[in-house]
């Protein structure tokens, strides 16, 4: 595996921060105010409060968040601003990036449900009145908009049928068989495909419609959040590591605390990691720049 020097990263002239060099995208990585960043999801609650947990237990930062240079719009750090935000910070480690760039795309979260109730949360289901369907006709509908989600068992497909064309009312729908789930004490998982995990067989597979980045934009100005895991995005360049230790964030003293930064990012070595590469127990299909 390759080390590379700080001198992957460029200093940058109109913002305080160092730019990525090389990378497939521009990222430039710096310290943001949270109150400028906006979420477009809401959080999980119990995983929330287990990184608060952690944060608490081992008080360092361990990765920047991933957000929208010219909007603050939060793509991927979610609960790491949330949970920095009830440890009273009020700064956190940015990775700035162009949204509109067409290299950052949207995918979906698939939910597995697995567990022993899954035949009465599939029966409450019923009681919605879904379509049963073919499994071909399941990802044509939803990528049509016909269904706001389906839910696949090795038996059946059962597709529910949109009650509006907005994204984010389709997204509270799809969100609503998730809460059916968790009151059944049905276990779920989020996945990046359909394929159901070894051993679960029996399981159950939510899938729901694609939301387009346009219409994460337009709900975040209106002020609204989709429900949690409605999107998963991809950025081809991914920066990970350069720990801060979270007292540094709690200052009041914004130019101060970017100073401080900037000279904590500069000294670390970053070796870049290509597409598929393992970091810690995750693998990770987009390149990575890695801070040690």
């Amino acid at each position: 595996m390759a080390r590379w020097p700080s001198s992957l990263l460029e200093g940058h002239s109109s913002l305080k921060g160092y730019s990525i060099a090389g990378g497939r995208i521009p990222i430039l990585i710096t310290l943001r105010k949270a109150s400028d960043l906006k979420p477009h999801e809401e959080t999980v609650a119990e995983d929330l409060r287990k990184l608060v947990d952690a944060l608490r237990e081992n008080p360092v930062l361990r990765h920047p968040i991933i957000a929208d240079q010219r909007t603050g719009i939060v793509l991927d750090g979610t609960h790491r601003l949330a949970a920095i935000k009830q440890l009273k910070c009020k700064f956190i480690p940015s990775a700035l990036v162009d949204y509109d760039d067409p290299q950052i795309t949207i995918e979906r979260w698939f939910r597995q449900f697995s567990g022993s109730n899954l035949r009465n949360l599939e029966n409450d289901l019923r009681r919605l009145s879904p379509k049963e369907i073919s499994r071909d006709e399941c990802e044509d509908g939803l990528s049509k908009r016909r269904w706001y989600a389906t839910v696949e068992s090795p038996r059946s497909c059962l597709a529910f049928a949109v009650r509006s064309q907005k994204p984010y009312e389709m997204a509270r729908d799809s969100h609503s068989i998730e809460v059916a789930a968790r009151k059944h004490g049905v276990n779920i998982a989020y996945q990046d495909s359909k394929d159901a995990r070894p051993g679960d067989a029996e399981s159950l597979i939510m899938s729901t419609i694609k939301i387009e980045k346009k219409e994460v934009v337009e709900t975040v100005k209106k002020g609204k959040l989709f429900p949690p895991k409605s999107t998963r995005h991809l950025v081809p360049s991914r920066p990970l590591g350069g720990g801060v230790p979270i007292d540094w964030l709690q200052g009041s003293d914004f130019s101060e605390a970017q100073s401080r930064y900037q000279e904590h990012i500069q000294s670390r070595k970053v070796k870049r990691l290509p597409e598929g590469s393992w970091v810690g127990s995750r693998r990770y299909l987009e390149e990575v720049f890695l801070f040690e």
